[in-house]
């Protein structure tokens, strides 16, 4: 038996490791050889060569899935309820409202859009307040997690973890916000005079690296890990299994996987789009997921992924400045963060507290 997982799991690796491969040879066939940099945005390519190269995206997606797939017997069901908060549900009705919102604004007002997501506007601070509620349950969790002896990462203790996770949403919330520069108003310093929109913050010094890596770690916790986490892990992943969000994260974090349009050329975002169709799709046929409600609610989600990014590639060019969509993605992002606060959170409480002395 050992042997067997032993084969299955060098199948795995090798089939990760040839689809990360197509990535880097489409990124340098599809792109670098049109002229562009990596990560550059441009318009939509409908052309042969941006045909091919979503064809290839795919195909490395395809060979990721395959490696990421759990075995039968380790597949993990739903658990949408976010350990007993009852807020799963809610938070992914919440997710399916934005997608179609944005879809519906896409079509009819998409100049409309801008002055919603843009730096001050309603979406911009609903996200930020979702980062200071990130905030504030990391550093609760931070204090209650002292007591809880089950909540570590091997010889890390919890409270270190969660004091991570706040310093991220802080520096996240900070950035955000030009590090109060939206509320105050001051003039940018001449230290960030090379900052692409002028503004006191790092990130946009260096935007598309920032982004592609913020948008694919979001994309790799939020959906593919609670994907294909099995539901015994072995030796080597057992050590961080109290902070692997369940399964249910798929119900809530589908659409960041898309709402592409500027960066849709990007080949990391097509892979990142296509892994999301297909894992959906297997949710939504493996009967070991779950109800045949949730499998038909990821199922949902699997078409309308692709009919949304239809739609964006089609009408995207009538927004205004173009990167509408990725605010968009932003504040689904920090959504999840929320969501994955109010769950860790949560499942302190169910778990037993350290006896002092004991």
């Amino acid at each position: 038996m050992a042997a067997i997982y032993r084969h299955s799991y060098f199948m795995r690796a090798t089939g990760l490791l040839i689809g990360l491969a197509a990535v880097i040879v489409m990124i340098r066939v599809g792109t670098l050889a049109q002229g562009y940099r990596f990560l550059e945005k441009f318009p939509p390519d409908f052309s042969t060569v941006g045909w091919l190269r979503f064809t290839g995206s795919t195909a490395a997606a395809f060979l990721i899935y395959l490696a990421l797939k759990p075995a039968r017997d380790q597949t993990r069901p739903f658990l949408a309820d976010l350990a007993g908060t009852r807020l799963g549900k809610p938070f992914a009705w919440a997710s399916l409202f934005t997608m179609i919102a944005t879809i519906i604004g896409v079509v009819l007002v998409p100049e409309a859009l801008y002055p919603l997501v843009t730096d001050g506007a309603v979406v911009q601070i609903v996200s930020e307040l979702f980062l200071a509620g990130t905030i504030g349950l990391a550093v609760f969790s931070a204090i209650r997690s002292r007591t809880v002896g089950a909540a570590r990462i091997g010889i890390i203790p919890a409270p270190l973890a969660f004091v991570a996770m706040a310093l991220v949403a802080f520096l996240i919330l900070g950035e955000e916000m030009s590090w109060g520069q939206h509320l105050i108003g001051w003039q940018t310093p001449e230290t960030f005079a090379g900052n692409i929109q002028n503004e006191t913050n790092f990130h946009n010094f260096y935007t598309y690296r920032f982004e592609t890596a913020y948008y694919l770690s979001a994309l790799l916790l939020f959906f593919v890990l609670p994907y294909a986490w099995p539901k015994q892990p072995g030796l080597w992943l057992k050590p961080f299994a109290f902070f692997v969000p369940p399964a249910g994260f798929v119900l809530l974090a589908a659409p960041i996987s898309g709402l592409f349009y500027e960066y849709w050329n990007v080949v990391p975002m097509q892979v990142a789009f296509a892994l999301g169709v297909i894992l959906l799709v297997d949710c939504a046929l493996d009967k070991r997921r779950g109800t045949r409600g949730e499998r038909a609610f990821v199922g949902l989600w699997a078409m309308l992924m692709v009919a949304s990014q239809a739609i964006f590639l089609i009408f995207g060019g009538r927004m205004s400045e173009g990167h509408e969509l990725s605010e968009v993605r932003e504040f689904l992002i920090s959504l999840l963060m929320l969501a994955y606060l109010i769950w860790i959170s949560a499942r302190l409480f169910t778990m037993p507290r350290r006896v002092k002395g004991g």
